[in-house]
Parts: structure tokens; C-alpha cells; sequence
């Protein structure tokens, strides 16, 4: 009896151990100084003790075999005012980062009491995923959809993330930049809490929001994973690998992912009206029959990753990215109001290639006295191959062939380095510079033959620092922008420019605050935009580039007010964005000839007025998302002033239950208008549901369930060369895919650095 005792409580203390968890954070004052032995409390909701410590010197502390729960965490110390923070469904090993303790002195203005596993600090929201969300996710871009953060725009095809005012979202994985693959390649078992920082620094360029994953590391073992989803008609789906394996200070890891769009019903209208120099007009419809489409895209990597702790750490990345579009085939007929009875047969092929390795190598120091450098080299090649040609029929007699082909090839080097350095004030330091050196040799060869060489040149340089006054946090800094360009056999350019910025933050008590940003940043052509060639697109029209194109400056403003307590959270916004100078495409008439090129147009403005909300956990089981927007656009251009306003808006609504999930969402984004080009917001929505056992999620995904046909609208206002056009694709209304994610883990935590710069080269710099 005495046997089976043991063995029972043996059982029991086993089965205990697996449900405990480890909360670790670090305790300071307003100073960034270590707070020794602080009082860490983890008690019920009901207040009742589980379990308590004291941190040590550094302000540390550790709760080991904290079993899953709610709970509240209660951090206090003699002449601070007393922190809450509740976790609500806490089921995992937590890392709350750095909690700072206020003096009783002065009034709370960065502690927020949440029962959803947020903290809302001045700089940004420390957001704690709780078990139903992991369970709900396959990947790091899911969690992050299951996660609901406010002004967050995440597309369910084909997983981009931005912000919705339109601004980039800058990835990070431990405060290194990322890829939007890399995240990908994320397990969600991994993921510690996610950093949402709006309005970041100078060294994060022209991103409108930071998203820093905080990823757990090992070192023993590893992890492996796959998460997918396919649809159950057609080809079209994506897939992904990834797997790391860990020893004393070294990882290896790797992750490989794709891309397929294989589309059986593609086709399109289009509507044109060309005004020629004598005044005349010729109307032009067009119609394509219902073709197929086939897309594949591919990437992946292998990263070395050596550190020693705290001191150092060496990171070396061998990456690839593949595109190819081998089959796009539009057939259909021409036809004019002038001349109905004139029918011309039009047959359209392209095939688009492009394939880029490169090499990343970076290396961090981290320095006495609150002091950090960082060093990155990113070195890529981009490889091009396009082919296309379009031919027009009167009478089975050809009235124009035209034939297409461009072999391109691009060297790019970039090369950052930043230093940091904070101060006992908690004020904070950030230096940097980022040069790129590119190159391009581009053939065109067919119905008219080109070659094109540009090199290109920017250099970024930026200082910035950051602190605390009383209930105001604050970032000032200035960078400065030196562009060069030159393209063979034609004058170079040379221009340097500034581009300041404030960041201020304001806290007016534990529930609301403010925050007022401004910025101006520089924006280049891309070597695209500046290639002095020619390629023909029909019987009446041409694509030209412009190598007299300059940079152009970017103005942008956003005041935002906040109220956040609990489950809730809202957000009013007003954002006024003004670009001076800008690069816009223009419309030009040549001999009855109409060449689509570019120019440095006089201004583009943007008026936008949000409302943003998210509530949730309800019932431990149900969260809610949504928002809407106005926008007022105005295009000034050389011949030509247009306004745009359109409404936009979401939501969205997630139920999880113990393993399973169901998600809704449905959107209408609003107008994107720019120059002359109009691009009507989409409608889309999607239906999920999903069942967890143990590492293995499967679920079903509909897209655009209420919708017969997704189609796309664009129009140009050009007054020469005006268009309206309908593109359709059949194969993504009502498309049902099965969605499959496996991952396992095993080995110990051990605290890692973290990489700071991430660079990358996507622009091939072919016309």
C-alpha cells in the first residue's frame, strides 16, 4: 500500500509540474534604476496568496510553479505606488519585461490595471497572449490576428500586415528587424508577448508602427513545426517549414515557405477613352475571356546564430526569395463606340521571373554603462527574366505584334551601424547610419531594344533621444538624407535633405492619454521609376521611365487619444499626411501616341479621421475588433487637381472555447487614390473555425462566403488616356481551404540578445 502511495504522490507532483509556469520580470523606478527587494505578490482575483518573492539586487525576481489560472500580480514597495496587473487565463511561462514603480509623489501615469493580458506603457502595449489565443494560432501572423491590436490591419490571403491609416508596419523578432516570412515562420509556443510600438524612432525610416515579437530561446534541443493551408478546388494555397536546433552558445535554424495562386476563372473589362491632339476621342472597350492563372513564390533561409550571453552575438543569414508567373494569358476582343462593327481579336501573354539570394551578416556588442553597438551587412542580388507579348487581329490579319523580353540583374550593398545609450534620468540616446549602394544592368530586348545601367547611392545618418518629463514622454530627433543617382551616358544628381521628428506622449491618468507625432522623412525613386527606357503596351500606349526624377519630401502628422482599462480598449485618431514635390505618374501625348511615364508632381495630401476599438476577453471566451474611418484625399498635379473622400471600415469577432475556435471577420477598405489612379476599397470577409489537439491544429477557412464573384475596381482620371476597369476572379468568392499546423519544441529558455537591424533589397529596378 505504502508502494502505491508513492507512486500516486509521485504521479501527482509530475502531473503538477507539467501545469506550473514561471512569471520573471525586472523592477525599476522612473530613473531605469533596479528596485531591490521589491514585494512580487501572485494572488487570485479574489485576492487571495499563491505565491510571493522578493527581487534581489538588479531588481529581478522570479514565481516559479505558478499553476494556470487568472490571476493578479501585486508588485509593492515602501514609498511606490502599488502595481496590479491581472492575468487573465495565464497558462504559460511569462516574461513581463521591465515594470516600473512610481513614486507616491507623483500622480500614475504609465500602470494599467487589465484583466487581458496587456500593459500599457508610454512607449508602446506589452501584449501577453493567454492559451486560447496560442491554440487559435498556427503562426506568428496569426496569433497576431488572434491577438486583435487596435489599427492593425491583417489580409487573411495572403498575410500582410499593415496599419489602418495605410501606414507600414515594421516586424521585429526580439527586437531585431524581420520579414513578414520570418514571423511566419514563428511557432506561437514560442512567442513570450508581442511589442506594439506606434510611431517608432528614426531608425525604424518611414514605419508607422513597431510589432517586436519577444521569442522564447533554447539552449539544448530545438523546435520544428509546419503550418499550412490549401484549397480544396484548386491549386491555390501557401505552406510553410520551420525548424532550429540549439548547443551551448550556437543555433542553427531554417524556415522555407511558399506561395500558390492557381486560379481557374480569371478575367476582365475594361473601358477606355483616348483624347488626341486635334481634339478628337476614341472610345475603346475591351473584354477578356475567363482564362486560368498560375503563381508560385517562394523563400527561405539558413541563419547561424553565435552568443555569449549578454556580451555578444553573431548573426549569419543565407536567404532566397523566387517569384514566378508562368502562365498569364488574356484573350478577347476590341472593339469602338466610332466603330462598332470593327471587331479586333487581342491575345495578351506575359511570363514573369525573379529570383534573389542574399547574404546577411550582423554582428551587436553590448558595452558597459547602458551602451549598445550594433553592425549589419546585407549584400543581395536580384536576378529578373520578363516576358511578354500582345497582338491585335482584324480580319485574322495581325494590325499590331509586339514582343517583350527583359533580362535584368541588381547588385545591392547595405551597410548600418547604431549606437545607444541610456542614462540614470531614463532618458536614452539613439545614433545611426545606413548607407546603399546599387546596381543595375538591365537588357531589353524585342520590338525595341534598350540596355540600361544606373548605379544609385543613399546615405541615412540620425541622431535621437528620448526621456521623461513628469507626466510627459518625449523623442526628438534629426536625420539627414543624401541621394545620388546616375544612369550611364546620361547626368548624375546629388541631393541631401533633413528630416526631423517629435514624438510626445502624455498621460492623464492610468485609463487615458494622448499622444501628438510629426515627422518628415524622404522618399526616392526606385531605379524602376528612373530607367530612361521605352517598353510599348498597345496599339496606343506605351510605359517610359524618367531618370530627371528627384526625391521628394514626406510631411506626416497624427494625434491620437486613448482610453484603455480592462477588456477595453479605444482609440480616437486624425492623421494629416502632405507630400511636396511628389512622385506621381503623368500621361503624355506623342504623335497620337499615349506614354505612361513619371514626373515630380506639386503636392498629394491625405485628411483621415478614425475611431478604433477592441474588447475582450469576454467571458474568458470572446473578443471583439472594429473601426472605421473617413478619408479625404487631394491629388494637385502639373494639369490636373482631384479630390477623393471615401468611408472604410471592419470588424471582427473570435470565440474560443477550451480547443476550439471561430473567427469572423468582414471589411470595406476605403479608396486608395494617388496621381490619377483610383483603386476602389475591396469588400472581403472570412469564415474560420479550427480544433486543437495537443500540437496539432486543423481547421476549415472560407473566403468571401457572401459573395458570387470578387472582382476589383480601378479607374484613371487622366483627361488624354482615362480608363475604368473590372477585374474578376471567380475562384476566390466562396473559396474553402483546409487549414493543418504541427509544431514541437523541446529544451531550456536561456536569455538571449537581441539583434537590432535587419536590412533588405526588394527593388529589381526593371521597368
Amino acid at each position: 500500500m505504502r508502494k502505491y502511495l508513492i507512486l500516486l504522490l509521485s504521479v501527482t507532483a509530475c502531473c503538477c509540474n507539467i501545469a506550473a509556469q514561471t512569471i520573471t520580470g525586472e523592477v525599476v523606478d522612473a530613473q531605469q534604476q533596479p528596485l531591490a527587494y521589491t514585494n512580487v505578490v501572485l494572488q487570485t482575483v479574489d485576492s487571495a496568496f499563491v505565491a510571493g518573492t522578493v527581487t534581489n539586487e538588479k531588481g529581478n525576481f522570479k514565481l516559479e510553479k505558478a499553476p494556470t489560472g487568472d490571476y493578479r500580480l501585486v508588485i509593492s514597495n515602501i514609498g511606490y505606488r502599488t502595481l496590479y496587473i491581472d492575468l487573465q487565463g495565464f497558462s504559460r511561462t511569462t516574461d513581463m519585461g521591465q515594470l516600473t514603480l512610481e513614486e507616491i509623489s507623483e500622480q500614475l501615469d504609465e500602470v494599467t490595471v487589465t484583466a487581458s493580458g496587456r500593459i500599457n506603457r508610454a512607449d508602446r502595449k506589452m501584449v501577453f497572449p493567454n492559451k486560447q489565443q496560442v491554440n487559435a494560432s498556427s503562426n506568428g501572423v496569426d496569433l497576431l490576428r488572434a491577438l486583435m491590436l487596435p489599427r492593425l490591419r491583417i489580409n487573411t490571403l495572403d498575410g500582410s500586415i499593415a496599419m489602418s491609416d495605410g501606414g507600414t508596419v515594421q516586424l521585429c523578432i526580439n527586437g531585431r528587424k524581420a520579414t513578414k516570412e520570418e514571423v511566419t515562420a514563428l511557432l506561437p509556443d514560442e512567442i513570450i508577448r508581442v511589442d506594439f510600438q506606434e510611431d517608432p524612432g528614426l531608425r525604424y525610416g518611414d514605419a508607422g508602427a513597431v510589432v517586436n515579437y519577444v521569442v522564447r530561446r533554447y539552449d539544448m534541443g530545438g523546435s520544428i513545426g509546419y503550418n499550412g493551408r490549401q484549397n480544396v478546388e484548386s491549386g491555390f494555397g501557401s505552406h510553410n517549414a520551420t525548424g532550429k536546433v540549439n548547443f551551448g552558445k550556437s543555433e542553427i535554424s531554417f524556415y522555407y515557405g511558399n506561395r500558390l495562386q492557381f486560379f481557374k476563372e480569371l478575367w476582365h473589362d475594361k473601358t477606355e477613352t483616348f483624347t488626341f491632339d486635334d481634339g478628337s476621342r476614341y472610345h475603346r472597350n475591351q473584354h477578356a475571356e475567363s482564362n486560368g492563372k498560375k503563381n508560385v513564390q517562394q523563400w527561405g533561409a539558413v541563419t547561424y546564430n553565435l552568443q555569449d550571453n549578454d556580451k555578444y552575438m553573431l548573426n549569419v543569414t543565407a536567404g532566397f526569395s523566387h517569384y514566378n508567373d508562368p502562365a498569364l494569358r488574356m484573350i478577347g476582343e476590341l472593339y469602338t463606340e466610332e466603330h462598332p462593327t470593327s471587331i479586333t481579336n487581342r491575345d495578351e501573354w506575359k511570363h514573369n521571373r525573379n529570383i534573389s539570394p542574399n547574404l546577411d551578416i550582423y554582428f551587436q556588442r553590448n558595452l558597459k554603462h547602458k551602451q549598445f553597438l550594433a553592425l549589419n551587412v546585407v549584400g543581395t542580388y536580384i536576378n529578373t527574366k520578363n516576358r511578354s507579348s500582345y497582338t491585335e487581329l482584324l480580319n485574322d490579319a495581325p494590325v499590331v505584334d509586339y514582343y517583350s523580353g527583359v533580362r535584368g540583374k541588381k547588385y545591392s550593398l547595405i551597410a548600418e551601424g547604431i549606437y545607444e545609450k541610456g542614462f540614470k534620468n531614463g532618458g536614452r540616446l539613439s545614433t545611426g547610419i545606413r548607407h546603399t549602394q546599387g546596381y543595375a544592368d538591365n537588357d531589353y530586348n524585342g520590338t525595341l531594344q534598350y540596355n540600361s545601367q544606373m548605379k544609385q547611392a543613399d546615405t541615412y545618418a540620425y541622431a535621437q533621444y528620448g526621456g521623461k518629463w513628469k507626466k510627459l514622454g518625449y523623442r526628438l530627433g534629426l536625420g539627414i538624407t543624401r541621394s545620388w543617382f546616375q544612369q550611364i551616358g546620361q547626368e548624375d544628381y546629388e541631393t541631401y535633405s533633413l528630416n526631423p521628428r517629435l514624438n510626445l506622449t502624455y498621460a492623464f491618468n492610468d485609463r487615458w492619454s494622448a499622444s501628438l507625432n510629426g515627422n518628415v522623412s524622404t522618399i526616392n525613386p526606385s531605379l524602376a521609376q528612373l530607367s530612361a527606357v521605352e517598353q510599348l503596351t498597345d496599339s496606343l500606349q506605351s510605359q517610359r521611365g524618367n531618370p530627371n526624377l528627384k526625391p521628394y519630401s514626406y510631411y506626416r502628422n497624427t494625434l491620437r487619444l486613448n482610453y484603455s482599462k480592462g477588456i477595453w480598449d479605444i482609440g480616437v485618431r486624425g492623421q494629416y499626411n502632405y507630400r511636396d514635390n511628389v512622385i506621381m505618374e503623368e500621361i503624355l501625348r506623342e504623335n497620337n501616341k499615349f506614354v505612361h511615364s513619371y514626373a515630380n508632381h506639386p503636392n498629394y495630401s491625405e485628411l483621415t479621421f478614425g475611431l478604433d476599438a477592441r474588447v475582450g476577453m469576454l467571458w474568458d471566451m470572446l473578443q471583439l475588433s472594429g473601426s472605421v474611418e473617413s478619408r479625404n484625399i487631394r491629388s494637385h498635379g502639373r494639369d490636373y487637381n482631384h479630390t477623393r473622400n471615401s468611408i472604410g471600415w471592419d470588424a471582427g469577432v473570435t470565440f474560443m472555447y477550451k480547443n476550439f475556435t471561430a473567427a469572423i471577420e468582414y471589411s470595406h477598405n476605403s479608396d486608395y487614390f494617388f496621381g490619377e489612379e483610383l483603386a476602389t476599397g475591396e469588400e472581403a470577409h472570412m469564415i474560420q473555425l479550427q480544433y486543437r489537439w495537443k500540437r496539432l491544429n486543423l481547421g476549415l477557412l472560407m473566403f468571401n462566403p457572401f459573395q458570387k464573384d470578387y472582382k476589383r475596381e480601378e479607374a484613371n482620371w487622366n483627361k488624354y488616356a482615362g480608363y475604368s476597369y473590372h477585374y474578376h476572379i471567380d475562384d476566390i468568392a466562396r473559396m474553402v481551404c483546409v487549414t493543418l499546423s504541427w509544431n514541437m519544441n523541446f529544451g531550456r529558455d536561456y536569455k538571449s540578445s537581441n539583434k537590432k537591424i535587419q536590412n533588405k533589397d526588394t527593388d529589381a529596378g526593371v521597368l
